[in-house]
């Protein structure tokens, strides 16, 4: 019927059956495992690893270099500004004794001595032949805002910049007086376009005649001419004292020579 088939053999401690469905042991089969791609992988993540790390030394060595550069050249930054503002600053003095030198240019280069003006004024009554009772100068007015400009087309006035000269006296006739006054307009220190006779009117003579009795002089004394009395208004020359150099050296205004030479010499004024 039935036969029982017993194996005591999976009872023996030191009996082990062998499983064939399980894997077989690498070891036990002796087969080697290849452990190159591991160890490359290991020395391309090394080399990584220290290119980064030489890259961001060299980049911090580099940056730190870069900042000493930095703050040296901001201190030579500063040193140079602190140059240029001081240069800045003798520049400005520069400036400021270059306009003091050329306002006093400009004042010596503006005036006409009176010693110079009487000795010309002197000699053309001398020619004329007219006598000169007074002479009164007016100076010109400083006008703080600045002309108005002319209309398109019309030429830019004259402004009278000069000293005024109301000059008035005698003339024993017109025809002295218009010689006297064509004096005046040739003369370079006075303005040829603002010279104008004011007035003119014959008045009786002034000169008063003596007579000596003690040498039996007869009391019947001739009748003089009547004269002419005029009033004339003229303007100082616009012209520098340097262009007048000849004419104030002839006038005996040596000073004012000497010191317009002396100023050209050194290039404040231009000859």
């Amino acid at each position: 019927m039935y036969s029982l088939d017993i194996n005591f053999l999976n009872d023996r401690p030191d009996y082990k059956p062998v499983d064939r469905k399980a894997p077989s042991s690498p070891g036990r089969s002796g087969a080697t495992v290849d452990r190159t791609p591991i160890i490359i992988g290991a020395a391309v993540a090394l080399a990584a690893n220290a290119l980064v790390g030489g890259a961001w030394l060299i980049f911090s060595q580099r940056n730190t270099q870069l900042e000493t550069e930095l703050a040296a050249l901001e201190a030579q930054l500063g040193e140079k500004t602190n140059l240029v503002a001081e240069l800045d600053k003798i520049y400005a003095q520069a400036k400021q004794t270059n306009e003091e030198a050329d306002a006093l240019a400009t004042v010596f280069n503006e005036i006409k001595p009176w010693s110079a003006l009487s000795q010309e004024l002197a000699e053309l009554m001398q020619v004329a032949g007219v006598k000169i009772n007074t002479i009164k100068q007016t100076e010109p007015e400083l006008t703080a805002t600045p002309a108005a400009a002319p209309p398109e087309g019309q030429a830019a006035p004259t402004a009278k910049d000069t000293a005024t000269l109301e000059i008035t006296g005698i003339a024993n006739s017109f025809t002295q007086l218009s010689d006297f006054m064509l004096l005046l307009k040739q003369s370079p220190f006075f303005d040829d376009e603002q010279t104008k006779l004011l007035s003119a009117s014959l008045k009786d003579n002034p000169t008063k005649l003596v007579v000596d009795e003690s040498q039996g002089g007869s009391n019947n004394l001739p009748d003089l001419q009547p004269v002419v009395e005029y009033k004339i208004e003229t303007n100082l020359s616009q012209a520098n004292a340097s262009e007048l150099l000849p004419q104030l050296k002839s006038k005996g205004a040596v000073g004012l020579v000497n010191r317009i030479q002396t100023l050209q010499q050194k290039g404040v004024i231009q000859p």
